[in-house]
């Protein structure tokens, strides 16, 4: 039976609900604190660290001490052999080195300085591919399975071609898809299953249709709008599969969850625009139409977001 605009609608809000709930409970969980409590125990190098760790080790993924690996469980394999970084020494400052540059609003104890770098000592570290025994807590999402309505992939390759894209099927470079604004390319995997791939098209779309392109003109750098960017491509990606009676709860859920930084309430802030893109995607697979129809070419997204907060809310 099809359904009307205001069915979807309502889906579609209930459905981002839904997953909101869902990384909250995640982001609550003993093993998502499991998780960063390992993640806290790992060092974050410094470039020059990192060059010597990828010289010494290409495939270094971890590393840490021996220390560090006993705690978490696991131990380096006898006849390993280590990875040479350096790490700084530092020393307690002498009274006399201690400066204070302003009057101190607590007493200042000279002796319980600031520690000052006197050199670097050569450590050794192991990578976790060194080493046996329990696996490192992880909350990561998992490749989907399964297949999807031949239809709905096909659907969603005509959104992209009204968009402006050329898709592309093949190697990703260990990502699942990509999008090229300057090339006007997206590109998905081809060594996925069917519902990977046509989550990971709706997920790419997510990117072209929320206008990131000049929302984030910086849109690859770590964290911040890169975080933002992923939640609403991701979110997009859910709404869309799901409204269609798709689950793809095993990798949107971990992945907006870790993009979102664990706050529930980032999912908030880009409710918007999440539900308006996607109300455009489930409007053409209800329609059986392409994009084009639902919203020409040249409209700008970001009109459409302006629009959707000052709609009143579905009670």
């Amino acid at each position: 039976m099809r359904t009307t605009a205001e069915q979807r609608e309502a889906k579609l809000r209930e459905l981002h609900d839904t997953l909101t709930r869902q990384v909250e409970t995640l982001t609550t969980s003993e093993g998502w604190q499991a998780m960063l409590r390992a993640a806290a125990r790992f060092h974050q190098y410094s470039p020059s660290n990192v060059l010597p760790i990828v010289a010494q080790r290409p495939d270094a993924t971890h590393v840490a001490g021996i220390r560090t690996w006993n705690a978490l469980g696991r131990h380096v394999r006898r006849g390993e052999k280590s990875i040479a970084i350096l790490a700084p020494r530092l020393a307690r400052a002498a009274p006399s080195e201690v400066a204070v540059t302003s009057e101190p609003s607590e007493p200042v104890d000279p002796v319980a300085g600031a520690n000052l770098l006197r050199g670097f000592l050569v450590v050794h570290v192991f990578d976790v591919g060194q080493t046996d025994g329990e696996p490192l807590p992880g909350v990561e999402p998992r490749l989907l399975n399964g297949e999807v309505p031949p239809q709905l992939w096909g659907l969603l390759v005509q959104v992209a071609e009204t968009e402006g894209y050329t898709l592309e099927r093949g190697a990703c470079g260990g990502a699942n898809g990509w999008t090229d604004f300057t090339r006007r390319v997206i590109r998905v995997r081809d060594d996925v299953s069917p519902r990977q791939a046509c989550k990971t098209l709706a997920h790419e779309l997510g990117h072209a249709m929320a206008d990131h392109e000049h929302r984030f003109t910086d849109v690859l750098a770590v964290g911040g709008c890169r975080g933002i960017a992923e939640v609403e491509a991701e979110s997009i990606a859910y709404l869309v599969l799901a409204s269609q009676g798709i689950p793809t709860d095993d990798y949107s859920v971990p992945y907006v969850a870790g993009w979102a930084d664990g706050a529930p309430k980032v999912l908030q802030a880009t409710m918007a625009t999440s539900l308006t893109v996607a109300r455009r995607l489930t409007d053409v697979v209800a329609g059986g139409r392409t994009v084009g129809t639902v919203l020409p070419l040249g409209v700008s997204p970001v009109a459409l977001v302006a629009k959707e907060r000052r709609r009143p809310t579905t009670p």
